[in-house]
């Protein structure tokens, strides 16, 4: 197998949906490719000739792969999906931050209003931050396991996400010192107040609040 054809048939079928029909065309034309090489080398032309030659007799591939394409039944299926998934993914989002709110507000809150203690506040605030945390994990984990198997193909592509390479750059080496800035913040705090049964939960925090900054 000729690696040069190879490689152009992999970048063609890039952004086709992994169905069992694009497997079926990719292995067909990746084969008709190879014999038009092979054909042409025999002739006594060049490699690069041959691999010329052997592309122009594939002829317009568009309309085969326009043919891969999702049925027309399935379009509406594949729509109803990805509304369902962006509007569980916004609600998991803002759980998650709701959590967050949680732990950090309550407190000052119930000390404003004097209703409750600091510690009894915190203790909600942190019971309603796993609750959030639970809830919002629980939401996704269902949204990503009721894809709809004829569906799963045609969305593979439409939920990549893409990247320049710096903004790819930036995340990478933000992710890397995220948790490094977290154990800092945490020190920091637990040295400063002294509440080191408390101020764990930085590390809940900082957790939820990864997942949504990923999520986004």
């Amino acid at each position: 197998m000729n690696t040069k054809i190879k490689n152009y048939v992999d970048v063609l079928f890039n952004d086709v949906p992994k169905t069992r029909k694009a497997q079926e065309l990719k292995e067909e034309i990746l084969a008709d490719l190879n014999e038009h090489y092979a054909s042409h080398i025999a002739e006594g032309k060049s490699e690069n000739q041959a691999y010329t030659d052997a592309l122009s007799d594939l002829g317009d591939i568009d309309e085969l792969l326009a043919s891969l394409a999702p049925e027309r039944e399935l379009k509406p299926k594949i729509d109803a999906y990805r509304v369902k998934k962006a509007r569980n993914t916004s609600i998991a989002v803002m759980l998650y931050i709701l959590g967050v709110l949680f732990v950090c507000a309550l407190p000052a809150v119930c000390s404003v209003f004097d209703v409750w203690s600091a510690a009894k506040a915190g203790i909600l605030g942190f019971i309603l931050l796993m609750f959030c945390i639970a809830l919002a994990t629980g939401l996704l984990i269902y949204t990503r396991m009721s894809v709809p198997q004829d569906v799963e193909p045609f969305l593979t592509r439409q939920t990549k996400f893409t990247f320049s390479r710096k903004d790819e750059a930036f995340w990478q080496v933000f992710f890397k010192l995220y948790w490094y800035i977290v154990t800092i913040i945490y020190l920091l705090v637990s040295f400063g107040t002294g509440d080191w049964h408390i101020t764990w939960v930085i590390w809940l925090i900082a957790s939820a609040l990864k997942q949504a900054i990923m999520l986004f």
